[in-house]
């Protein structure tokens, strides 16, 4: 039976490809969907629970949470160090990380800031960079595998993305962090003091350096953990809106956000696009059931001889239905499996897109759910079959 099928599909294999495409199209875009729509998800909320507030610069909320968690857009602006100073003599502040972003490496960014920073991500091989140095870095996983950097190698930054205006001085790669699927794996990460040396201009002592940073220097958020959500508030409350005033006479106006509320925002815009966007896989999914639908009784309609024969020679209606249902089941096992496999393919396509939201999609994550999607598929590209072939052999009064 199994045999006859398959000659059976060979002979039809125009209609084979059209009932197979369409199962691919719509199990490969709900697969496809979910996946992706999880993954942003989780790659998003895990990283907002990192800290209990952000302050910096006055802006879009949206931005600051994005570029100092997930290193997208362009930072707001920067901010006085010296309101990490006074943040971290703060009782009811845990842990205080400043944060800058400035310059590239090949198109990647660079990030100043400190160890406590990278706290909860594992170094593949090397070594953290030094707090009390500088030109040291640690890079993501990506940046290591597509430049071919090993620890020990010096490496030079740039203003512009085509590096155009390299850096003189070069920064010794000193770790290299695991892979872990997010945007942590492309950017290059060194002290906070790297990032102000690379942008001095004129010479200084040696033993004034530290001093001169500290008094000089500005960051572009400041990630704030505190010893209860009560005191994340009152510091939300306290720092948004405040202005105040550098060395140099300049004002700045501060904001200071709760970052899990500003990402809750941010995925609920998400999930209206991912209901759309599931909402069109339901409509494809019910064309192409229509489709499947309409070839099988096209299918059915010209075999009506085929069967007839069948019948002569002594075969079953039953085992007639099996065949039937035997070749779509062989098309639709095939379709979902291709359907698979083509998602993939397509993550790869978008993960540039996805990127852009702070989260590396990783093309080896499976759901469970996205098998139960498979197997739905499957069942409903099975369907039209049986019932088609049933019901004619009910039509034709033949049922043994």
């Amino acid at each position: 039976m199994l045999k006859f099928a398959l000659k059976n599909m060979a002979i039809k294999k125009m209609q084979v490809i059209l009932i197979t495409l369409s199962i691919v199209i719509s199990a490969g875009i709900a697969v496809l969907a979910f996946n992706v729509a999880t993954q942003v998800d989780e790659g998003i909320t895990n990283n907002a629970g990192y800290y209990s507030a952000i302050v910096g610069p006055a802006g879009s909320s949206t931005q600051l949470a994005m570029n100092s968690m997930y290193f997208t857009d362009e930072p707001v602006g920067t901010v006085p160090y010296s309101i990490v100073t006074t943040l971290q003599q703060d009782s009811r502040v845990t842990q205080v990380i400043p944060f800058a972003m400035a310059d590239n490496y090949n198109g990647y960014g660079v990030v100043g800031t400190t160890p406590a920073f990278l706290q909860s991500k594992d170094l593949r091989v090397g070594e953290m960079f030094a707090a009390d140095e500088t030109l040291q870095a640690v890079v993501g996983s990506n940046i290591a595998k597509y430049n071919s950097l090993e620890v020990g190698d010096v490496i030079y930054t740039s203003h512009s993305a085509n590096g155009s205006d390299l850096h003189t001085k070069g920064i010794t790669i000193v770790g290299i962090l695991k892979e872990s699927h997010s945007s942590y794996d492309n950017i290059v990460f060194t002290q906070l003091k790297t990032l102000w040396e690379m942008h001095e201009h004129g010479e200084q002592e040696e033993n004034s350096a530290e001093e001169h940073h500290h008094t000089h220097g500005t960051v572009c958020a400041v990630l704030v953990n505190t010893k209860t959500p009560g005191f994340a508030m009152q510091l939300v409350e306290e720092y948004d809106g405040k202005i105040i005033t550098a060395d140099d006479g300049d004002n700045t106006t501060l904001q200071a956000i709760e970052p899990m509320s500003v990402v809750r925002d941010v995925l609920n815009d998400a999930d209206d696009t991912k209901y759309i966007v599931f909402v069109l896989c339901a409509v494809i999914l019910v064309m192409n059931i229509m489709i499947i639908s309409i070839i099988t009784l096209l299918n059915m309609y010209h075999s009506a001889k085929e069967i007839s024969l069948m019948r002569l020679i002594g075969i079953s209606m039953k085992r007639i239905n099996l065949l039937y249902v035997i070749q779509n089941g062989i098309m639709g096992l095939c379709a979902v499996i291709l359907a698979f496999f083509v998602s993939r393919g397509c993550m790869v396509l978008m993960n540039d897109y996805v990127e852009s939201m702070g989260v590396v999609l990783n093309m080896s994550k499976v759901y469970a759910a996205e098998f139960l999607i498979l197997l739905a598929v499957f069942i409903i590209s099975v369907l039209p079959t049986v019932i088609w072939t049933f019901s004619m052999s009910k039509k034709d009064g033949i049922t043994d």
